[in-house]
This record gives structure tokens, sequence and C-alpha cells, in this order.
């Protein structure tokens, strides 16, 4: 009977330290997890539409830059429209710089549009303004995550942000 209580109870030790090792809460968000990410940033109204949506670049020392665009299709690339702005008919060749040539990035990255720390998050990039800070959804991660807004602080009440496709991460 000593024989087999003995290799049970290692067992059990080992199971119960690989449940405390791994079952800890997952850290706080913050903006050098996000550091060299491209992200597809999708703004939602209260009403539940997709109105609005961003490339965001996040370059190394917190800053970012953003391109609007229409739409995407399935892939996550940028639709054109006849209705699409002029800016947004070229982001396209505008992502596709930013993507190949870090020193025009960092020219269009003089701003913190995008701030991120314990969960919470600020955007100020003309659609959100800085006047109120979102909560990050319980259940993300690096490759995607919801921020909520207080009801009617902003004009989009959730903002999804979802990593780019591997085509649209840096090279």
């Amino acid at each position: 009977m000593k024989k087999f209580l003995l290799p049970i109870l290692v067992s059990m030790m080992t199971f119960l330290i690989t449940i405390t090792i791994t079952d800890k809460p997952i850290q706080a968000m913050s903006q050098k997890s996000l550091n060299n990410r491209v992200y597809l940033v999708t703004f939602i109204n209260s009403n539940g539409y997709t109105t609005a949506h961003q490339y965001v670049f996040f370059t190394t020392n917190g800053k970012s830059a953003y391109v609007n665009i229409t739409d995407t299709d399935q892939s996550g690339k940028p639709v054109i429209t006849k209705d699409s702005t002029k800016e947004e008919k070229a982001a396209p060749r505008t992502i596709n710089r930013y993507l190949a040539d870090r020193t025009i990035l960092n020219k269009a990255t003089s701003k913190k549009y995008y701030k991120i720390k314990n969960n919470k998050v600020t955007i100020d990039n003309g659609l959100i303004t800085k006047k109120s800070s979102g909560k990050i959804e319980k259940g993300g991660n690096l490759e995607k995550f919801t921020v909520n807004f207080p009801d009617g602080t902003q004009k989009y009440d959730r903002v999804l942000f979802q990593m780019a496709q591997k085509d649209y991460q840096y090279r």
C-alpha cells in the first residue's frame, strides 16, 4: 500500500503546482505590448453598426500613425469605393509606404494617438476624443481585443483592435 501512496502523492503535488503556475491572471495590457505591430481598428457605434476603419501603426517609442480606410474585404485588405475620400483612395499606397520605409512612418508618428495603460485606452484621432478612456474587455489578447467606452461619451461605443494580416505587418 505504501508503494502506491508515494507516486499518487507526487503526481497530485505536480498537478497542483502546474495549476498554480499556469492559472495566473493575464497581465494588464500596456503600450509596450503593442509596439512594432499593425492593427486593423474598427469603430462601432451604439447601434452595432461598423462605421469607421483605420490601420494603426505602433512604433517602438509608443507613438502611432493611422490611415483611414473605407472598408476591408474578407482578408483585411482596404476596399476603395466611389464614395471614398481622397485620403481613403490613397490608403493602400500609404499603408505600403509605411510598411516598406520606417523613415516615412517615423515622420508620420508625431503624436500618441492611442494610449494604453493598465487595460485602459485613450484614443485621440478625430473619431474618438481624449475626454474619456475605454476599458479593454476581459478575454482579449494581443491578436484581438475590444475596448468599451462609457455610454454616451463618444460617437463610437466600441472599438475593435484586430492584428492586421501578415502581409500588413512590418517587414
